[in-house]
């Protein structure tokens, strides 16, 4: 039977940085249109320009709408900016006439909501973060359970982030994000790869702290870190202060493509206080990379089974994450192996098994 081709719109914030809910959104947006959707980002912010390429086939429309989310103006003026948004948002989709409307920020779910989007569209938010990180004031968080039972559905992308949802919307199901295979590491170079923003957030503190113990236990390996962020300068003057010049390299993230940095790396680290169902955890298995994560809220044990394919450690314990690394750079056998296991693992996370997901909330 031939599929039933939608007209799947998708809103999103800006899409011109180097971050991991900015890689899914395009890749998603990307895959709907290889499979001959009519796809529509809807980037509700002050620019249309993405960080990651877009295939011509999907149609980019930008708005700066911010629904009153704004440290400008005050208390009575904020809500009027929530209402002549919902407005300027309900024309918008009118407009469009999408089969799906899917909302990447619950500010973006609530407001469709309110635009009454469910009259002409089937209605549905996509959780990149976890339950707990968004901090919403009073009146948001009023807003968000008056509006989240009434969604068609909410998109989580663990289980643990359903049985979260399941209290405030009778239907949650799981799509989690995907990667495309790449050739392999060959686990040769003495360097462990971290990739992320350097912010509280990601644990940017705590892995300085373990690069510490682990590059003056182990000399002859390099630690590199790709990002930017709040506490750039704070990375920069611990390199100086404990004189680990060449060893932690700090490196901007100028490429939408660094595969290559990946293959170039033996382990891969991620430090985070939270994660949902980090991006980068995909990508470094993708190469068959041993990984290894503290074991926080919700996301990485979803993708590293411990011993199997990486290690998983208690959550912002330091000593217990350098040991871990220790061990993988001591045993080269147990690093083979675990990259062998990742590149067998990671093919549930192949672009098809997770669009077959997607096509059944079509």
């Amino acid at each position: 039977m031939n599929e039933v081709k939608k007209h799947i719109a998708i809103l999103c914030s800006r899409l011109d940085l180097p971050g991991g809910i900015e890689r899914a959104i395009v890749n998603t947006a990307n895959l709907f249109a290889q499979k001959e959707h009519q796809v529509t980002l809807v980037i509700l912010d002050e620019t249309k320009n993405s960080f990651y390429p877009l295939l011509p086939a999907v149609q980019v429309i930008q708005q700066a709408l911010s629904f009153g989310i704004t440290p400008e103006g005050n208390v009575i003026s904020r809500k009027i900016k929530l209402l002549t948004d919902v407005l300027k948002l309900r024309k918008l989709l009118k407009y469009l006439k999408a089969d799906l409307v899917i909302a990447s920020e619950y500010p973006f779910a609530a407001a469709a909501i309110l635009a009454g989007a469910r009259k002409i569209s089937k209605v549905v938010s996509w959780e990149h973060h976890h339950y707990y990180e968004l901090q919403r004031n009073v009146f948001w968080n009023k807003i968000f359970r008056l509006t989240y039972p009434r969604l068609d559905s909410v998109v989580c992308l663990n289980d643990d982030e359903k049985r979260l949802f399941t209290s405030i919307n009778h239907q949650p199901i799981v799509i989690s994000n995907f990667t495309e295979p790449a050739p392999p590491s060959q686990l040769i170079n003495k360097l462990i790869l971290t990739v992320g923003r350097l912010t509280a957030v990601k644990g940017t503190d705590l892995l300085l702290a373990t690069a510490k113990i682990v590059l003056n236990q182990h000399p002859d390996w390099q630690w590199k870190l790709i990002g930017d962020g709040d506490l750039k300068e704070e990375v920069m003057r611990f390199i100086e202060k404990e004189n680990l010049q060449n060893r932690l390299i700090i490196q901007p993230p100028v490429s939408h493509s660094i595969i290559s940095e990946y293959q170039n790396a033996s382990l891969y680290v991620m430090t985070s206080r939270n994660e949902c169902f980090p991006m980068t955890l995909l990508e470094a298995q993708s190469v068959g990379l041993p990984c290894i994560s503290f074991d926080c809220d919700s996301g990485p044990r979803h993708i590293i089974n411990n011993e199997e394919n990486g290690l998983l450690v208690e959550k912002e314990n330091i000593s217990l994450l350098a040991a871990a690394v220790s061990s993988l750079i001591i045993n080269g056998e147990k690093r083979n192996l675990m990259s062998e296991y990742a590149e067998k693992s990671i093919r549930q996370f192949s672009p098809e098994n997770i669009y077959q997901l997607w096509k059944k909330l079509f």
